[in-house]
């Protein structure tokens, strides 16, 4: 199997090496990080497509929905996972059912969030939901 590809956007360019770190330090090797939305859309609209797509809410150039809608658009099978400062369950259902595959919440212990976005893209891998 493939190394999965990860891209990660957030106008935090801490958060962005903070997530690939811990990527990198999982086993996952293949990792990219932009930091607006604007640069991820242009590596997509290039046909640089990754399996796994790690957003804030607000990445800094469009809000979310906008930018969900606009990767979904591009290819729908990408799982985006949301990492986001918004501790909004209201905001978290709008994303998941806008189709996100999972929202987690940054929190002053970011690296519990980090750990919880991994934990779910290997169960996602695991699932074979990704392919």
């Amino acid at each position: 199997m493939k190394a999965p590809i990860v891209f990660i956007v957030d106008k935090n360019p801490i958060h962005c090496s903070l997530v690939k770190y811990h990527l990198n330090i999982s086993k996952f090797s293949n990792v990219h990080t932009f930091q607006t939305s604007d640069e991820c859309l242009y590596r997509l609209h290039k046909n640089f497509i990754p399996d796994f797509l790690i957003t804030d809410y607000n990445p800094g150039d469009h809000l979310g929905f906008d930018f969900l809608r606009n990767v979904k658009e591009i290819d729908p099978s990408i799982k985006i996972l949301c990492f986001s400062t918004f501790d909004d369950p209201i905001l978290a259902i709008r994303i998941l059912d806008a189709g996100a595959s999972d929202y987690v919440v940054k929190t002053n212990r970011i690296d519990i969030g980090i750990g919880e976005l991994i934990k779910n893209i290997k169960y996602l891998i695991k699932e074979k939901s990704f392919s």
